[in-house]
């Protein structure tokens, strides 16, 4: 059997070094969990106990060895190894994953090419990281769930199954894929891809009453519902910030390029002349040299959002400096809500017509992943709860939220910004977008603030309960208490699900404390 590396990750070669694994935890009841990509909650990725180091008793295991992408041309379809990541992962612990990205999914699609409709803001996530808790790009017109054809996994009893997809909803292969790694680990997934298109867009900045779009209300002579905008542009992000001096919203869209939509400008195809999206914190040009906007915000986003931890801290030396702490700290917050909009300007300014949006085209590839800057160069520490919500609640949720931060003030607030994406509705059984098109709330939290940021997005779950507005977590992220009768209440398909859990994996090698937990999954039987 293979050993593990320095990190305590095995590295499987093949598909009989998978089976070797998981037929060694059966023997000797240990668990097995793929890492992926990281970015999910650690609880969520890592067995019990695992520290990143050598000598758990446990199976970690990275898929980088099984990353293979194999074209038909003929049926433009594409069967990519399960560790194969969509672009370019800066934090790959193998190194595998290369930045000239010649070996990741995406790029190599670009290049027969061919394209995937839905791509999310950021692309280092492996393939089957990625479906496996039901992630999508930030559109409702696309899904990367329809582009899956079939995946090979190996269950919990080392055996190699198959589930390709049917018309018939209620097959299997509609529950085995969004599974969080607790069904099996998948090797391999083949996807239909399009034809590779170019996109053009805009992002524009301003105060949140004052988007092309009704933010807050259910639409106007002059402005579409939030729900509208949401459902009919094809691409979209929402950054809103709802801090009582700020208040901002940058609106990121982008479509299709059709014939109208080029120029000589443009170039028409095959002369293409991209102008692609430019991050909120590339390098800005301020005349006598270049300013690294992104390390500016950066540094003075982490001083303001952990306060006033790092001031506690500061001054905690002795009695005095306590005593001058406490003088200090009041006229350091009364000056923080005027300097975060200070902050703000240097990198994204309200529009003007000296500043007006920014425009952009670019192929699919150059622009679609708009945050993969921010995570190459890993700009902020943050932990994440997703809310996926019916879009028929669009205005209802927006509007509790704003309520929210009105009465609660700093505490709901914090400095942070509030993502706000579409996804459309899937087959998956445990997709959080199951059966209904959503919008996606993405509440954030800096992780080196002092606290738990389960307590602090509680506050959100817990408004959502009291407002009568059903919600499913992205599986990824920081999750509520659930147990059966959320999960029953939910999930239509829950009862299914857990049945097939419990066939492909009846020594629950695949299942943690965590998991556990969260999914009311009973421990087995002396």
């Amino acid at each position: 059997m293979i050993q593990p590396d320095s990190n305590g990750l095995y590295h499987p070669a093949s598909e009989s070094d998978i089976i070797d694994l998981i037929n060694y935890a059966v023997q000797n009841k240990r668990q097995v969990r793929v890492r992926g990509a990281a970015e999910s909650v650690s609880n969520a990725v890592y067995t019990d106990g695992y520290t990143g180091q050598a000598g758990s008793s446990n199976i970690n295991i990275e898929l980088d060895q099984l990353r293979t992408v194999t074209p038909d041309k003929a049926t433009m379809q594409v069967t990519v190894g399960g560790g194969c990541n969509l672009g370019f992962d800066p934090f790959d612990p193998s190194g595998v994953s290369k930045a000239d990205d010649s070996n990741n999914l995406f790029f190599q699609l670009n290049q027969l090419g061919w394209a995937i409709p839905n791509v999310p803001n950021a692309i280092h996530q492996t393939v089957a990281g990625f479906i496996s808790t039901g992630s999508s790009g930030g559109s409702m017109q696309h899904s990367f769930d329809e582009c899956i054809l079939s995946v090979r996994m190996i269950d919990g009893t080392g055996k190699i199954q198959v589930f390709t997809k049917s018309g018939n909803l209620d097959d299997q292969f509609y529950g085995v894929i969004v599974s969080m790694g607790l069904l099996g680990i998948i090797t391999q997934v083949t996807l239909q891809c399009v034809p590779a298109f170019n996109i053009t867009g805009t992002q524009t900045t301003s105060v949140a009453t004052a988007t092309e779009f009704d933010f807050f209300g259910p639409g106007n002579s002059t402005q579409v519902s939030f729900q509208e905008f949401l459902t009919n542009t094809e691409f979209t992000d929402i950054m809103w910030w709802p801090f009582e001096t700020l208040k901002r919203a940058i609106v990121w869209k982008a479509h299709t390029m059709t014939s109208a939509d080029y120029n000589q400008q443009t170039g028409y195809p095959p002369n293409f002349l991209p102008k692609p999206y430019q991050s909120l914190f590339y390098l800005k040009d301020t005349g006598s040299h270049q300013l690294p906007v992104e390390l500016v915000f950066a540094t003075g986003f982490k001083l303001i959002a952990t306060w006033p931890d790092w001031f506690n801290v500061l001054f905690e030396t002795n009695e005095a400096s306590e005593k001058r702490a406490a003088e200090l700290k009041p006229l350091v917050e009364l000056i923080f809500p005027y300097i975060y909009p200070m902050l703000a300007n240097i990198s994204f300014p309200c529009n003007t017509p000296a500043n007006p949006p920014q425009v952009f085209w670019d192929n699919w590839l150059g622009s679609l992943p708009m945050d993969k800057f921010e995570y190459s160069n890993n700009l902020f520490d943050l932990a994440y709860a997703e809310m996926w919500i019916p879009v028929e609640k669009t205005m209802a949720v927006v509007d509790a939220m704003q309520n929210l931060y009105d009465t609660a003030g700093y505490a709901a607030t914090g400095f942070y910004t509030t993502v706000i994406l579409a996804a459309k509705s899937s087959n998956f059984w445990l997709s959080p977008a199951y059966n209904q098109n959503v919008v996606r709330i993405n509440i954030m939290w800096f992780n080196k603030n002092i606290g738990d940021p389960v307590a602090y997005f509680q506050q959100f779950w817990s408004l959502m309960e009291s407002n009568g507005i059903p919600f499913r977590p992205h599986w990824g992220k920081s999750l509520p208490a659930m147990g059966d009768a959320y999960m029953t209440a939910n999930y239509p398909k829950w009862s299914e699900w857990k049945t097939l859990r419990g066939q492909m994996d009846p020594n629950q090698i695949f299942v943690t404390d965590y998991w556990r937990t969260q999914l009311a999954i009973p421990p087995l039987a002396d």
